[in-house]
């Protein structure tokens, strides 16, 4: 009677893992929206944003015009529930008109980058 009882706490314990799992996968799925942290030490003038299977931006100037980001600054990036794309990149362009880029972030999981030169990012996932 006690291995019965075990293996159904132990087949309850599992279930409710897996549900607890699906729920936290689900609110990840379609939720791309991402905070951006310039630690480039550089000031940004623009933000793109692409599919990574896209050869085109698909968000282009995100900071909107006449706007910049300085060196420790974010902003949010809210992206449109249409866009349930897992793999992004990211493009910005520099005061003097550099460009440096960033290939395949995953925003399903990512809720903060900290993007540094040399394409170099610091990530936070859930």
């Amino acid at each position: 009677m006690k291995k019965f009882r075990f293996a159904g706490l132990l087949i309850a314990a599992f279930v409710l893992t897996m549900a607890f799992a699906s729920v936290a996968m689900a609110g990840c799925r379609g939720s791309q929206n991402f905070v951006l942290e310039n630690g480039t030490g550089r000031t940004i003038t623009e933000i793109y944003l692409s599919p990574t299977h896209k050869s085109t931006w698909i968000y282009q100037d995100e900071l909107g015009k006449n706007q910049v980001l300085w060196p420790g600054q974010e902003i949010f990036l809210d992206f449109d529930p249409m866009d349930n794309v897992q793999y992004w990149d990211i493009k910005v362009v520099y005061d003097n008109g550099d460009e440096e880029y960033w290939y395949g972030l995953d925003l399903f999981r990512i809720y903060h980058v900290t993007i540094r030169p040399g394409t170099i990012a610091t990530i936070d996932t859930v």
